[in-house]
């Protein structure tokens, strides 16, 4: 393994000229002592480097800091907008920690050093800053966390820096062969099942369901299904289909484009590769409609002033370009089923002829093209496209996308590239001449991740995420094992939650039914985090699990899986499934359990009829202190119909309710079909 050179921020005179341009005493979100500046000469892009600092009062202050870096470079005031159990803020003054956040140097094309290298100075920046305000020498601890894209950055600022950060809290983890192949098979299984499909692997996941998602698919949708599940899409994920697109791979395609266009020609043209065969799902779907321009409607120029913090979305800061595509009216418009989602517009005639760029949508005879850069047109996207110019709406490209991974194999390391090998570990498909997802990595992150971590490390991943994939947790842990000689228990830790998405939101969730944010048990990653540094206080063992052909399962039992998720199991008169009359009292009982020394349960209320509303809690009766406890109630359904009613639970460390910041949650379903 190639040795690395490690980055000395104070070695660096790029960013010797910092400065201070604000400093005062604030009241909200709580007191605090705010610090903005930035670092003289660091302009890139337009954008130099930037930073703010909230300290709290000092006898609140326990000597450290908490870092965030979001997946996309964002303003360095991002973090000021959130609200509640989200607010990153509030989180760090409550618990002894002053709050850091940079701009990365913003967003620039170049490579991605300048993300960790800004990180590290804004870091560094803030320990003198500290020791001025606080009046006193010391080293204040450092501990630095990101989800998605984040996690490039996180690891990267962990593996590239000594001394920096004493830890690091990567979660829904990226790896370096991620992007774009993790979000390629998830879209071709949303084409080729359509709607009816995906709710039927929905429902057999469902409490009373048969479990099996391939039953009543036709032949070619479970082989696209099961490339997907073994290329780790969960299997009980896809009640995200509605909402979860296609992610950030429009995003990401501009990669494709630069490194390697030839694919999307070798794809439609060379065996080996799915469009070549005239017969395949493909073949069959692709379209190449041509049209006409009956009007240019020019909208005005959105504001820019909206923030972006989840690591759902932070990736819209990267949509750059198009700033003056107008909504094309079109002549004729193709049929109504054809497969258009992300297809592309080419320009064949006038004075804009051969510009092309991805299309967001298409309402009527409305299209709306994308703000994504691709590379191919710039600032300027389709300048010089007049009324009458012919237009060729093409989805070729993104049919092509949809298999990418099959032709950039890695090495064994990645257990679910498996089905893409023979035999003899040689590849069954043609391959690119080169790997384009650690190239992204690297761009992401600044480097490379391999496990070489200078401090410890807690990562937290979501069993049912949609866009980083739970087995990625298990890849960086055995990287870490490999780097650390197999020393893992002194420096890396891995929780698995479940019933948890890819999003980082605790205000939005996109389904309340099915989904549980996961922002508490990070949140006590990072303070679990802080005991094991400063205090020597080891956290709890990583959680108990299996990677079995792209899944990750767990033990059924909180006792058994460990971590520090509360674990719950909801019944309907006994059962997970049952059939009563409409007006029949239904008796509806749960057993709540935290894992052992995890904590205690503090809440747990039901849903009985798709309210969305989880605010009444239920009398718990408890054991052993706390850390199993038991709901029984009644309910009544009026009407017929098919119900799942959905329990959610808390718990928390110290079995309380007034940290909003640290409560770990988890549900349970169950089907009661009334009739």
């Amino acid at each position: 393994m190639q040795e690395k050179k490690l980055y000395v921020p104070e070695e660096d005179p790029y960013f010797s000229r910092p400065y201070i341009d604000v400093e005062e005493w604030r009241e909200k979100p709580v007191r605090h002592y705010f610090v903005h500046g930035g670092f003289l000469g660091t302009e890139e892009g337009g954008t130099q480097v930037k930073f703010c600092l909230y300290f709290p009062e000092k006898e609140k202050y326990e000597g450290r800091f908490f870092q965030y870096v979001s997946p996309a470079p964002e303003d360095e005031h991002m973090s000021e907008s959130l609200t509640g159990e989200d607010d990153k803020i509030s989180f760090a003054l409550s618990h002894g920690a002053y709050y850091v956040v940079t701009n990365q140097g913003g967003f620039t094309l170049t490579g991605g050093e300048r993300l960790y290298r800004s990180s590290a100075n804004g870091a560094q920046f803030g320990r003198k800053t500290a020791q001025r305000i606080y009046g006193y020498e010391h080293r204040p601890y450092g501990y630095i966390f990101g989800g998605s894209g984040g996690s490039f950055k996180t690891m990267s600022c962990m593996e590239m820096t000594e001394g920096v950060w004493d830890g690091g809290v990567p979660y829904v983890l990226a790896i370096p062969m991620a992007t774009p192949n993790v979000f390629c098979p998830r879209v071709r299984v949303m084409r080729v099942l359509g709607k009816k499909g995906l709710e039927k692997i929905v429902d057999a996941m469902e409490s009373g369901g048969s479990g099996d998602i391939y039953e009543g698919l036709t032949p070619q949708q479970q082989e696209v299904l099961r490339e997907a599940s073994r290329m780790g899409f969960p299997e009980r994920g896809w009640f995200s289909w509605p909402f979860m697109g296609d992610g950030a791979l429009m995003v990401l395609a501009p990669m494709i484009y630069q490194i390697y266009p030839q694919y999307f020609t070798d794809f439609w043209t060379k065996p080996g590769f799915a469009g070549s065969d005239p017969d395949s799902m493909e073949a069959k779907d692709r379209v190449r409609f041509v049209t006409t321009v009956k009007e240019l409607i020019y909208k005005e120029k959105k504001s820019a002033e909206e923030i972006y913090n989840s690591v759902d979305n932070s990736w819209l800061n990267t949509l750059i370009g198009n700033n003056e595509t107008p909504v094309i009216r079109l002549s004729e418009l193709p049929a109504e089923d054809a497969c258009l989602y992300h297809s592309r517009i080419r320009v064949m005639s006038g004075r804009a002829k051969g510009k092309e760029c991805p299309i967001d949508k298409i309402e009527g005879e409305l299209l709306n093209v994308s703000s994504a850069y691709d590379g191919s047109n710039g600032t300027d996207s389709l300048a010089g496209l007049a009324e009458g110019d012919q237009i060729m709406i093409d989805n070729s490209d993104y049919l092509a996308m949809q298999t990418l991974q099959r032709h950039q194999v890695p090495d064994a390391s990645y257990r679910v590239y498996d089905q893409y090998r023979d035999e003899d570990g040689k590849p069954l498909y043609p391959q690119l001449p080169v790997l384009i997802a650690p190239l992204i990595a690297q761009n992401g992150g600044g480097s490379v991740p391999d496990g070489r971590i200078n401090g410890k490390v807690i990562a937290v991943c979501s069993i049912l995420d949609e866009s980083a994939l739970a087995w990625h947790g298990d890849w960086y842990r055995n990287a870490v094992r490999k780097a650390k000689d197999g020393d893992e228990e002194n420096w890396f830790r891995l929780y698995y939650n479940d019933h948890c998405i890819h999003d980082d939101r605790a205000g939005y969730l996109d389904d309340k039914q099915h989904q549980v944010d996961y922002l508490g048990i990070l949140h006590q990653a990072l303070l679990d985090l802080a005991d094991w540094c400063e205090k020597g206080i080891a956290p709890l063992p990583t959680t108990s699990y299996r990677l079995e052909d792209g899944q990750i399962k767990v033990p059924e039992t909180a006792g058994e899986r460990g971590g520090l998720q509360p674990v719950v199991d909801a019944r309907a008169n006994g059962e997970k499934s049952i059939i009563v009359k409409a007006g029949e009292p239904v008796s509806f009982t749960a057993r709540i359990e935290v894992p052992p020394m995890a904590g205690r349960v503090t809440a747990a209320a039901w849903d009985y009829e798709r309210t969305d509303d989880f605010s009444k809690y239920e009398d718990l009766v408890k054991e052993e202190d706390g850390r199993i406890a038991y709901v029984k109630t009644t309910h009544v359904f009026e009407k017929p119909g098919i119900y799942f009613p959905v329990l959610k639970v808390q718990s928390s460390r110290d079995g309380k309710l007034d940290d909003i910041f640290v409560q770990c949650r988890n549900l349970d379903r169950v089907r009661v079909v009334v009739k």
